[in-house]
């Protein structure tokens, strides 16, 4: 999946993965390099990430966490300054390759998506899939689902 997604991605001025090996390897295999370690992207979760995230098959069904559970949209909005720094090392017109993982990109994802008012009725994120995201001055101005 990593070699077809190298194929067809854009040219990346900036690299960066959380701390683990897996989204390490990932981000060299599809960009060919590694600029940087996030430990933003990979945020402690003292060990309640499956009693958060539960089972979620659709981005809506996140977008009910949201709306539910306090922590989660707490832990939502804490990451969404993170991905704004993460952008802002980069130029208007270039790209970040980001990597993370499930729940950590699909309740930020969800947020910025009712923001913007991008329909979230659709199968939450998969392996090789998530979004790019356009910023300007520090905000979310338009975002795009990519799929594997």
């Amino acid at each position: 999946m990593c070699e077809k997604l190298s194929r067809v991605a854009p040219r990346y001025a900036l690299v960066v993965s959380s701390p683990l090996p897996r989204a390490k390897e990932t981000a060299q295999r599809i960009a060919g390099r590694l600029d940087a370690v996030d430990p933003a992207l990979l945020p402690d979760l003292v060990g309640h990430a499956a009693q958060l995230f539960g089972e979620m098959r659709t981005l809506a069904d996140w977008a009910r966490l949201l709306r539910e559970r306090d922590e989660a949209r707490v832990f939502a909005e804490a990451q969404l300054p993170a991905w704004a720094r993460i952008a802002s090392r980069i130029g208007e017109k270039e790209h970040v390759l980001a990597i993370s993982h499930g729940g950590i990109i699909d309740l930020p994802a969800v947020a910025v998506m009712e923001r913007l008012r991008v329909p979230i009725d659709v199968a939450s994120f998969g392996y090789g899939e998530g979004l790019r995201i356009t910023y300007a001055k520090g905000s979310p101005t338009k975002l795009e689902v990519l799929r594997a």
